[in-house]
């Protein structure tokens, strides 16, 4: 596949990740009290996790690992885990100290769903419509990363590997959002222009991220994938862990199932390791 056909699937993956996450802000609407499903909620959200880690562990973090060790073959240093590391890091900082209202640092009443959504969303009907605001700065700051870690890929392999993780994440955290604000009361039309800023972000990371990976030429091109690609696997490695494993299995019930789906999220990803 030529670059141009590759700019042209990255540009229509944005079209589709786009239409993932409004359809999805869209279900709790459609569904009614149906979208509340603990059990399907918690399930979908672990086999999420399973998903963003492997593609996270085995993908990015490889291919950011084997492209810096190509590129950079003098250097010994290992570059690729400590950007890993900075984007886990970066994404701490977001949600424990720049954003300290983020969910899972305030008691607030609980709302029905699975634990990994409640912590997502830490949202409750008597609290100020700012936390709206506060969970769409961090959503959208998780979207943009991970749409620039697909834009930046150089290869068709690459980029069907992001795309999957982040189509089951922003389905998840689209449902989730969805519920949110139908449980605090409002109808789809006025939530509408906060979802679809949501559905935007991912889109324009992948659009940032193909810019400026054709703007760069040879080496310099190849470091910002492999730089973006350690990121990336250190944000898809923190949403996995922190923002949706341990709080699903912090809540009751469902422990086994829940590792059922994150394990069959991860295996998924090991598998088609084998071709991509």
């Amino acid at each position: 596949m030529s670059s141009g056909d590759l700019v042209l699937v990255k540009l229509a993956f944005a079209v589709l990740v786009a239409a993932v996450g409004l359809v999805g802000t869209w279900v709790p609407w459609l569904l009614g009290r149906r979208a509340a499903d603990d059990r399907v909620l918690a399930l979908s959200d672990t086999f999420a996790a399973g998903v963003l880690g492997g593609a996270g562990l085995i993908h990015l973090l490889g291919s950011a690992n084997d492209l810096f060790r190509t590129v950079l073959p003098d250097v010994s240093y290992p570059i690729a885990l400590v950007l890993a590391g900075a984007g886990f890091l970066l994404i701490l900082l977001i949600e424990a100290v720049v954003v300290p209202a983020h969910p899972g640092h305030d008691a607030v009443p609980a709302v029905a769903g699975s634990a990994g959504l409640q912590h997502e969303l830490d949202w409750h009907p008597e609290g100020p419509r700012s936390r709206a605001l506060v969970l769409l700065v961090v959503l959208s700051l998780h979207s943009v990363i991970l749409g620039v870690a697909l834009g930046a890929q150089s290869a068709w392999a690459g980029v069907l590997v992001v795309l999957v993780a982040i189509l089951t994440h922003k389905g998840a955290a689209a449902v989730a959002l969805g519920v949110g604000y139908r449980r605090a009361g409002l109808s789809h039309r006025e939530a509408l222009p906060r979802l679809a800023f949501f559905s935007a972000m991912t889109p324009l990371g992948i659009v940032l991220g193909t810019i400026v990976g054709a703007v760069l030429l040879g080496t310099t091109a190849q470091v910002f994938e492999a730089a973006f690609d350690a990121i990336g696997a250190g944000t898809f490695l923190y949403i996995a862990a922190l923002d949706i494993i341990k709080t699903e299995f912090d809540g009751p019930g469902h422990h086994a199932q829940k590792w059922l789906a994150t394990a069959a999220g991860f295996s998924l990803m090991a598998v088609l390791a084998f071709w991509l």
